[in-house]
């Protein structure tokens, strides 16, 4: 492990860092987590997610992604990452009750960014210490820290 930076990563951004656009924001975030210079964190109803959408027909195609290799890469990410008990909030916190998920998940392992492109998070900019920012920003406050 590079450095300690705990992450939440949400789905929209895993999933299109799987789309393979060389050098994307979610690419190179997918990439520091295989090579582990950040610490993911998850919990099981965000890996669930993950393995849904990765699932579509529509993004199983756009992925060129076969079950098999869906499978092998929820797998890799479950190898590779701090699963949370990802429990519910006892209040809704996000405009949309879906995303609390992860800001559970962040509370929960004390994470320092949850990483997002979803308005509806990004509009909290933090949430019990944890940073929501996009992918980008993310990116550029990694690269600072590898650099140092």
């Amino acid at each position: 492990m590079i450095n300690n930076l705990r992450v939440v990563v949400d789905t929209n951004v895993l999933v299109s860092g799987l789309l393979g656009i060389k050098n994307s924001p979610s690419s190179q975030i997918l990439n520091a987590v295989r090579s582990q210079k950040i610490i993911l964190v998850s919990s099981p109803v965000i890996l669930e997610e993950v393995e849904k959408v990765i699932g579509r027909e529509r993004i199983a195609k756009l992925t060129k992604m076969s079950k098999k290799e869906q499978k092998e890469f929820i797998n890799e990410l479950i190898e590779r990452i701090d699963i949370t008990a990802g429990k519910q909030l006892t209040q809704i916190i996000s405009r949309d009750v879906k995303d609390d998920k992860f800001l559970a998940a962040a509370f929960e392992a004390k994470a320092d960014y949850l990483i997002t492109g979803d308005k509806d998070l990004l509009v909290l900019k933090k949430f019990r210490g944890t940073k929501i920012i996009k992918p980008r920003k993310f990116i550029t406050i990694l690269s600072a820290i590898l650099s140092s």
